[in-house]
């Protein structure tokens, strides 16, 4: 079980002691069914997320049975891998919403205040912000950056901080270093609890649901509406919205694969309707490949400054061109077959 975090173990934990309790797992691993696993798999209630961790837990716990002797293969490696349905991210989309937010952020204790602040700005996992260590805060001028080393696939990266992007994350890391007093080690936790130890996600989970209740954003039961993860959904969503290419996003949330980053481009419709609207083409039906003087190429240089002003007020026919004897493109088009 090595590498996992402690939530992780916490779930493995629970399943495999509910799959002790039932009569089907008291048999030896070899006598049991594939059928009958996959039916303890897919108990309800089983959203495809609930099966997903169910799956992983009893691949490694099989996959660790094997390499002890303790049964002869892994069934489950046998067994069709899970395709879940993939969701769309779910940002705090309401502006003051947001700022109800921020707000409470703002009033947070510390640590928690900074905490959140860096789930806000960088999009950032719980997880990578819980383990960052004083040896991975970079605060050199012009080279500001958080090296993420207990990244969830895995893959080591460097979150990049500034005063333009993330100023508040970066005013409130050299806030910590100045309260330290002392040069820390490299080694040192980033944020500790009261009894020094590395801040727990359920410290996390509970002053969160304080800052989500301080902030009106509670729902019907009284528990928070939004999760601390949606902070990363939001930053990442605002940075599409400010136009920025899909790989810097995916590059700046440490995505393995480009396809979860493009999620979060599916969610700006603004984005997409609005130059469909408003592109000439998409009003017109006919042909979408107009000729290069249609297209906004430079008309001949020899074409006399009356001519050119006539052209542009010539109608367009159907393919986009503008009608007339002047158009050199329509006159080699006419006989070619439609484009």
């Amino acid at each position: 079980m090595e590498r996992l975090r402690p939530h992780t173990l916490r779930a493995y934990r629970y399943e495999l002691a509910a799959a002790a309790a039932d009569p089907r797992f008291a048999q030896p691993l070899d006598d049991l069914r594939l059928e009958d696993l996959e039916a303890w798999l897919a108990r309800p209630p089983a959203a495809a997320s609930t099966v997903g961790r169910r799956v992983a837990t009893f691949l490694r716990f099989l996959a660790w049975a094997s390499r002890h002797g303790l049964c002869w293969r892994n069934r489950l490696a046998e067994r069709t891998p899970l395709r879940g349905r993939q969701g769309l991210p779910r940002p705090i989309r309401e502006q003051h919403e947001q700022r109800a937010l921020d707000a409470a952020i703002a009033t947070a204790p510390p640590p928690y205040r900074l905490i959140f602040i860096l789930l806000r700005e960088t999009g950032m996992r719980v997880g990578e912000v819980l383990y960052l260590r004083w040896g991975d805060v970079i605060l050199d001028a012009g080279r500001e950056a958080l090296r993420v080393r207990e990244a969830k696939n895995g893959l080591e990266r460097t979150v990049i901080v500034g005063p333009t992007a993330t100023p508040r994350t970066l005013r409130g890391l050299r806030a910590a270093r100045r309260a330290l007093g002392r040069a820390p080690s490299d080694h040192d936790i980033l944020f500790r609890s009261n009894r020094g130890t590395r801040v727990s996600y359920e410290a996390i989970h509970y002053q969160w649901a304080k800052l989500c209740q301080a902030a009106g954003l509670v729902d019907t039961s009284g528990g928070p509406r939004y999760t601390p993860h949606q902070l990363r959904h939001t930053g990442g969503s605002e940075l599409i919205a400010q136009g920025q290419r899909v790989e810097i996003v995916q590059r700046v949330l440490g995505h393995r694969d480009i396809r979860s980053t493009l999620g979060y481009a599916e969610l700006q419709e603004a984005q997409v309707r609005a130059p469909l609207e408003s592109s000439p083409l998409t009003r017109r039906s006919g042909c979408v490949r107009p000729c290069a003087a249609a297209r906004g190429a430079r008309l001949p240089q020899s074409w006399s400054r009356a001519g050119k002003a006539a052209y542009s007020g010539l109608p367009r026919h159907r393919t986009g061109h503008r009608r007339g004897p002047a158009c050199p493109d329509v006159r080699r088009r006419r006989r070619a077959r439609p484009c």
